[in-house]
């Protein structure tokens, strides 16, 4: 994150005032921060859904923890990434589609949870199956001022079953 230190004399919105920016409310800060990772999270799907590895992975943060049921955690991109090209080969009909999603911002505004359900599809034996499962994914702005994924969990909400 990048920190910028101001002399004790001058306040936050003096500083702000000699600017000549308006400050925002925090609800817009707020809200700005949801939309924009609710933005991100869809392109994420995107890239599931897609099988495209390189765009399921886009927001990780570089050290990015991916804690999932029953696995060792995967820690850095570059696992990630290649953790999604070996889903992909083993399930090629994989597809989720998100159920209900929120975004939790503390005052600071300096990082985020994401937590939804979505559902996850697949064939196996040329039978549909589904399945639904919790995410939840701490964010932060980095310092290139873009939210990342710092890190993420999946756990199942039930088993596989036939559709």
């Amino acid at each position: 994150m990048i920190r910028t230190i101001y002399p004790a004399a001058i306040s936050c919105s003096v500083f702000v005032a000699l600017l000549g920016a308006t400050p925002v409310s925090a609800a817009g800060d707020h809200d700005a921060i949801s939309t924009a990772i609710k933005a991100q999270v869809r392109e994420i799907i995107t890239g599931i859904n897609a099988h495209n590895a390189a765009m399921a992975t886009m927001h990780d943060a570089p050290n990015v923890v991916v804690i999932e049921s029953g696995q060792p955690n995967t820690v850095g991109a570059a696992a990630d990434l290649a953790g999604f090209k070996q889903a992909f080969a083993a399930a090629p009909s994989w597809k989720v589609s998100l159920v209900e999603e929120a975004v939790d911002v503390p005052a600071s505004g300096e990082m985020a949870i994401y937590r939804s359900v979505y559902n996850q599809d697949s064939m196996h034996d040329n039978v549909p199956f589904t399945q639904k499962v919790n995410f939840i994914a701490g964010w932060s702005r980095h310092q290139s001022g873009t939210w990342m994924m710092d890190w993420y969990a999946v756990s199942d909400m039930e088993k596989s079953h036939k559709k």
